[in-house]
């Protein structure tokens, strides 16, 4: 195989090798009495056998150390395209499959590193070649390298958009009948085969099983179903019937049962993916009757192996069936005139409903470090994934298709008036010509300033480059969602035109343990640039840790690890797709409180310029902060991801971070979702909580102090730290307050410092238009307990065009009208892809509920049954608060649902409801919807 050969490496960085063997001293003791040369001959074997040893510890010790890669054993293995054909066949087969398996799950899983032994010690790459035998899809995406005896192959991820599928497979081992043969499927073909069975299944199973009892027409199925049918044959006769599509003949094999478990399941296989058909065992391609001489043939062991060889067959279901591969057997008596001579197998294989392989597919990946092969599931799930489509959530375009990138990257989604991807990039990473730009400003300044020394370091490291840019952060870890080395200073990664990028990690003192972050760090980084930012070029990132300090200049004790030169960028094009793999990272997430958008497909959605802006707050620096955020503005969803950053800057257990919400709906929610411990104010007030550190309020506008001051109780705690003062962020919304009593929070003027998030994002247009009409009427009629200048904070929100979501308001229903009304909707919401937990009906008070409660599940019912049978009316459910996760309909006042969202919201209102926050009332209620709100007055 073409590997790519690389002789030389343009990193500016020290070209060595990184091989340092070691010198091991050999002392003979106890050996037999020898000549003087076979002494010294023998001494020279054993010293280049323990030599060996040592130079493979030493060897695999460094690479580990060095490169920030996954990096997998290849084993031993002759190299050499002429040694290679020169060997036994079965171990150059075994060799090849070792080293192929490996490809494929580097190829997978971000690519990394595949290190071979080389086993013939005369072995000249340039003279001999490399000789491996590996797919040649693969190629594209492999280099290698040289070091002393050792061969390195150099994988870089699958590219979907390239390969046109998911996966790198060896084999799919889906087979098909194709004219009078049975083949393998490519992996494309596989896709094509999948897909047309998801299309099939669609039609429902009726339909399904319809097509299935259908005749196949086809004459030479017919007079192979006759002879499946017939009491004997005779030997050496000649059937009437060929080969065909549905038709296949095998011979007997001298070991029947091998023979029978190497080739039955392929021919199943072929057949039960068509329209079914036969296999016969015992006859000749050209249709001659041959069968298996009686004393070589036991039927009852033979039908053992059958049976165990296609029930041990993987099957994947786009149904909702679970059965495996039908089939009947029949031996059939084969007569040499009269007298018996032996017998045909013949097999009926029915057509299966969905996929049947005939053994799990060749392909594999690299899970919690371990190469792993794929189940025939996880395969074709994974293969058949397609671009989600959030059809209730109108206001998300995806900016990041995941069938155009790598195989575990997701499709990225941001509010459509956010900025996208390559815009972001240009404002937070921009590389200027001739030059390398530091950033983020704020934080390389920042840290010039507190450490004396790190300016000079940083501008010595940065002659040998001429442009770049190197991107600062007080921990690179705690950004990858990583543990924070209280050792360490901070991180720079510089990415540069003609080079490997270099991740920078400036600590007090050089020390394994230092150098072991940094290379966890650089190998985290590297994976979420390929798996989630979906960059498809070659990557490596080398790690490299610097001692601060006035007379300590050695980088590190170790070498560097040398990359091909293929993995040097070359162009600026390179340089800015990375860099908008690197916007991916820092400013994605997984949400926690959609759960469409955290569903099985894990899609990404993409933070605000100021959701990040909080995120990137160094919380050593800002331990309080005071949080105001308009509707929508993702309070909570930040909420819960500082608590994880606390978790990591701090190196902070469950018990040490407390999460405090006035609503017990809220806070279940997040002790399901967050490992930490989660409280209602009340119950915060009633407790002693001697090992918290850190506390998160969430929803504070509605906090009160009728059980006591929380404020100061929660500033008294985080006080008392042991290294300082722990962390305090509050969160809230004025014109969310849902209650005319003190909130127990500092006046306006002490909130400090104070952040603001003015991006409503959570709501379609129509919704967020009614909401801003709302906060106008606020504005203007103000709570007594709210101040007013929290009302006219920040930016005035931006108008919306009405071309998403859906808003309906109507009034003077009485309770019977009021349940029909919303069970209709519920109906014909469900018809478009909606579910009864994407529901919430939100009532004022809780006594409102009580009075609705059966006359909603009556009409729920009574609708269902009608339109749908009464066997489905059975899966409606309504059930009040979040206390069980499931699909129903959730029934919840606005003060219990506080914090939470549903993509349809039922707003239940009395029709005399007029109180002084009756507005703020409104919109806490209306800004749970994300894309159909429904506002109903009724006489209650």
């Amino acid at each position: 195989m073409p590997l790519r050969s690389e002789k030389k490496n343009n990193n500016k960085k020290k070209p060595s090798s990184f091989l340092k063997l070691a010198k091991v001293s050999i002392l003979d003791s106890g050996t037999p009495s020898l000549t003087p040369g076979g002494k010294r001959a023998a001494e020279d074997r054993r010293r280049k056998r323990f030599q060996s040893k040592a130079e493979k510890m030493n060897f695999l010790t460094n690479l580990e150390l060095n490169f920030a890669e996954c990096i997998l054993d290849g084993g031993r293995a002759t190299m050499g395209v002429r040694q290679r054909v020169e060997m036994d066949a079965t171990q150059r087969m075994r060799q090849n499959e070792t080293i192929s398996q490996a490809v494929c799950a580097l190829l997978n899983s971000g690519g990394g590193v595949i290190r071979v032994e080389i086993e013939n010690r005369d072995y000249n790459f340039e003279r001999d070649g490399v000789g491996l035998d590996l797919p040649p899809l693969f190629r594209n995406h492999l280099d290698q390298m040289m070091h002393g005896r050792f061969f390195l192959i150099y994988v870089s991820s699958w590219t979907v958009e390239a390969s046109g599928v998911r996966l790198a497979t060896l084999c799919s081992n889906l087979y098909r009948r194709c004219g009078n043969f049975t083949e393998v499927m490519d992996p494309p073909e596989a896709l094509t085969f999948l897909r047309n069975v998801q299309v099939v299944r669609g039609l429902g199973d009726s339909d399904f099983l319809s097509l299935q009892e259908a005749p196949v027409d086809d004459a030479q199925m017919v007079l192979a179903s006759d002879v499946f049918n017939s009491q004997q044959l005779q030997y050496l006769e000649k059937l009437n019937f060929t080969e065909s599509l549905h038709v296949e003949f095998q011979m007997f094999s001298a070991d029947l049962a091998q023979g029978i478990r190497e080739r039955l399941p392929k021919c199943v296989s072929a057949l039960a993916n068509s329209e079914g058909g036969y296999v016969f065992f015992g006859v000749h391609e050209t249709g001659q009757v041959i069968g298996c001489e009686k004393e070589k043939l036991n039927c009852s062991n033979l039908l053992t192996t059958i049976d165990a060889c296609i029930r041990r067959m993987p099957v994947y279901h786009f149904c909702a069936h679970n059965h495996k591969v039908q089939y009947t057997h029949r031996f059939l008596e084969v007569y040499d005139k009269k007298a018996l001579h032996g017998y045909v197998c013949a097999i009926k294989v029915e057509r299966f409903c969905c996929v049947a392989f005939a053994k799990a597919p060749d392909s594999w990946e690299v899970k919690d470090s371990v190469m792993k092969p794929l189940t025939a599931k996880d395969w074709t799930s994974w293969m058949t994934e397609t671009n989600p489509e959030l059809f209730s959530f109108p206001q998300m375009i995806s900016r990041m298709n995941m069938l155009n990138t790598t195989p575990r990257s997701r499709t990225v989604f941001s509010h459509k008036y956010l900025k996208c991807v390559e815009d972001l990039q240009k404002d937070y990473f921009s590389v200027l010509p001739n030059r390398i730009t530091y950033t983020p400003e704020s934080v390389y300044k920042d840290l010039f300033s507190d450490y004396r020394g790190l300016r000079n370091l940083i501008s010595a490291e940065m002659r040998c480059f001429s442009q770049g840019i190197l991107i600062f952060s007080h921990s690179w870890a705690v950004d990858l969602g990583l543990q924070r080395e209280r050792d360490v200073i901070c991180d720079a990664l510089l990415i540069s035109p003609n080079n490997v990028p270099i991740l920078y990690t400036i600590c007090n003192k050089w020390d394994l343990r230092n150098r072991q972050y940094s290379m966890g760090v650089a190998y985290t980084l590297k994976q979420r640039l390929v798996n989630m930012g979906g960059y498809t070029g070659r990557l490596g990132i080398i790690p490299l840790v610097f001692p601060l300090g006035a007379d300590q200049r050695v980088r590190d004790d170790l070498e560097m690890p040398v990359y091909p030169e293929s993995y040097n960028f070359i162009t600026m094009e390179q340089v800015e797709a990375l860099l908008q793999s690197l916007v991916i990272v820092l400013f994605g997430f997984r949400p926690l409180l959609n759960e469409e958008l955290n569903s099985e497909s894990e899609t990404v959605a993409l933070l605000t310029e100021q959701q990040h802006e909080l995120l990137s707050m160094n919380l050593t620096k800002h331990r309080e902060l005071f949080v105001h955020g308009l509707p929508g503005s993702g309070k909570t969803t930040l909420a819960l991801m500082t608590l994880e950053k606390i978790k990591n800057v701090f190196n902070c257990q469950a018990e040490d971070i407390l999460y405090i919400c006035e609503n017990q709906s809220l806070k279940k929610f997040v002790s399901r979702k967050i490992v930490c411990q989660a409280v209602t104010r009340k119950a915060f007030m009633k407790n002693t909580y001697d090992n918290v550190q850190h506390i998160i309020v969430d929803e504070a506008q509605n906090f009160r102090t009728e059980e006591g001051n929380w404020y100061a109780k929660a500033k008294g705690i985080v006080q008392r730290g042991r290294d300082g003062p722990g962390v305090l962020y509050i969160f809230l919304d004025y014109f969310q307050i849902n209650h005319l009593g003190c909130s127990g929070l500092p006046e306006l003027q002490n909130q400090k410092p104070m952040l603001k998030l003015t991006r409503m994002l959570r709501s379609g247009d129509r919704i967020a238009n009614y909401l801003q009409d709302i906060m106008h009427l606020i504005q203007n009629n103000p709570p007594p307990n709210v101040p007013r200048d929290a009302l006219r904070m920040g930016e005035e929100p931006e108008g919306r065009a009405n071309d998403t979501g859906s808003l309906e308001i109507t009034n003077g229903l009485n309770l019977e009208q009021m349940a029909n009304y919303v069970a209709e909707k519920c109906q014909g919401l469900w018809r478009t892809g909606y579910y009864p937990e994407d529901v919430a009906v939100l009532f004022t008070n809780v006594r409102d509920i009580e009075k609705c409660r059966e006359r909603l599940l009556l009409a729920m019912r009574r609708r269902t049954m009608s339109q749908l049978g009464e066997e489905s009316s059975l899966l409606v459910q309504v059930r009040e608060g979040l206390d069980s996760p499931g699909n129903h309909i959730v029934l919840d006042s606005v003060q219990r649902f506080s914090g939470m969202e549903r993509s349809i919201v039922f707003g239940i209102i009395p029709e005399n409801f007029e109180t002084d926050i009756s507005y703020n009332v409104l919109l806490c209620l209306a800004s749970r919807a994300r894309t159909h709100l429904y506002i109903v007055r009724v006489r209650l």
